[in-house]
């Protein structure tokens, strides 16, 4: 069951439909793009601008907890035992898990429609702030802030300041690994469906 449940149970409608038809996709435009299309689409039916962010912000924690349990021997995402943080917890830090060498790592979520929309300097120094003060996170050395993101990476002034702490998985390290994989789109499938029959039973 995927810890994400809380966002699965309330966007139970679009999971099940979204996760269903990128199943029988398999091979065939099951892309991250075509995702964040089908995340769009039913953004557009809710009316209140914040409820609608944070609908496609939840989504996309959806995905990468799926992704992180999905891909995490592979050393190009080198992280394990991913942990969203509580939404009345969240300061900054969407998520916890280890990096590659067993330290406990903060991990920020961002969603952009628009991939030249890069993640900010003044975002990751608040993801920084309450990995270091909420949760008590040591995040000095390398990769101990992970940034999942559909933005083609952090600008300039975050890779100044924060340099090898940062482990990116932009929108071109995500689309290589789950554009067309139907084993992807099987797995993420099954997680929705055994993380709804837990909830709503």
């Amino acid at each position: 069951m995927l810890k994400t449940a809380g966002h699965v149970a309330k966007h139970y409608k679009p999971c099940c439909n979204i996760f269903e038809d990128f199943l029988k996709r398999g091979t065939s435009n099951a892309t991250l793009e075509e995702y964040m299309k089908a995340v769009e689409i039913y953004a557009k039916t809710i009316k209140d601008d914040d409820a609608r962010l944070t609908f496609k912000g939840d989504m996309l924690e959806i995905l990468a907890e799926i992704f992180f349990k999905a891909f995490a021997n592979d050393p190009r995402v080198g992280l394990r035992n991913y942990a969203p943080i509580p939404l009345d917890e969240d300061y900054g830090v969407d998520g916890q898990g280890c990096n590659a060498n067993g330290k406990k790592c903060a991990v920020q979520v961002k969603y952009r429609a628009n991939p030249l929309d890069l993640v900010t300097y003044a975002e990751i120094a608040r993801t920084y702030a309450s990995g270091v003060v909420q949760l008590g996170l040591d995040l000095k050395g390398d990769n101990c802030i992970f940034v999942f993101t559909t933005a083609n990476g952090v600008n300039f002034h975050c890779e100044t300041v924060f340099k090898k702490m940062l482990r990116i998985l932009n929108r071109p390290v995500i689309e290589n690994e789950i554009n067309n994989n139907a084993s992807f789109w099987q797995l993420a499938f099954n997680e929705i469906r055994e993380t709804l029959l837990a909830v709503l039973s």
